[in-house]
Formats: structure tokens, sequence, C-alpha cells
């Protein structure tokens, strides 16, 4: 299943003003459900900015988000909501870290929303 991603502003600034927000220490996970949106179905959004370094740790941590959430939808997509959005924003420490440790991450913060 190929991962299906927000692409206009617009759906990511929605996200960041109405969405439920979980914060870890690498990374903020963003959920938004849009009850009126018809054909609203499971999509995500990767950012990260310019405090992240330059153009090519921030397309590294792009890759890494997107690897982790591939792998979840892999090994159970229960834990996502089929009709809400999810934004991911990386921060700084996202790069450093071991891909071990944000996974156990990500399930805490899934568990908690």
């Amino acid at each position: 299943m190929k991962l299906q991603t927000l692409k206009k502003r617009k759906e990511f600034v929605l996200s960041n003003k109405f969405a439920k927000k979980i914060f870890s220490k690498n990374f903020i996970i963003q959920k938004h459900t849009n009850l009126d949106d018809k054909d609203a179905s499971l999509k995500f959004g990767f950012t990260a900015t310019k405090k992240i370094g330059n153009a090519v740790s921030r397309n590294r941590a792009k890759r890494r988000m997107r690897s982790l959430v591939s792998r979840f939808i892999k090994e159970d997509l229960t834990c996502f909501d089929k009709q809400s959005s999810y934004v991911l924003v990386a921060k700084a420490s996202l790069n450093k870290a071991l891909f071990i440790n944000l996974y156990s991450e990500m399930q805490q913060c899934l568990n908690k929303l």
C-alpha cells in the first residue's frame, strides 16, 4: 500500500490549528479528523523546518519519518484512524536518534492518541 500524503498547504494549516497534538522527544504528531470531507481517508504529512538544518538533513528527517510510518502500516494498520490525517513534524534530534528508539517513541505517542 502506497502512503497517501498531504499535498496542499491548506491541509497542513488545518492540521496545525485544529489537530490533537502529541509532543515527544524527536517529533510531534498531529491528528486531525475532518468530519466535513466525504472522501476523507488516511493521509500523512511530513514536515521538517529549517531549524533541523540544511536541505540534506531535512530530507533525511522526512525519509526517516516516512519509513517509520510505512513500517507501522505494514505491521498493523489499526493504530491509525482511517478517517484522519496525521502530520509528523521533525525535531532537531530526530536524525541522531536510533530507529528502534523512534519506533518505540511512536508507539507510545499513538497509544496516547
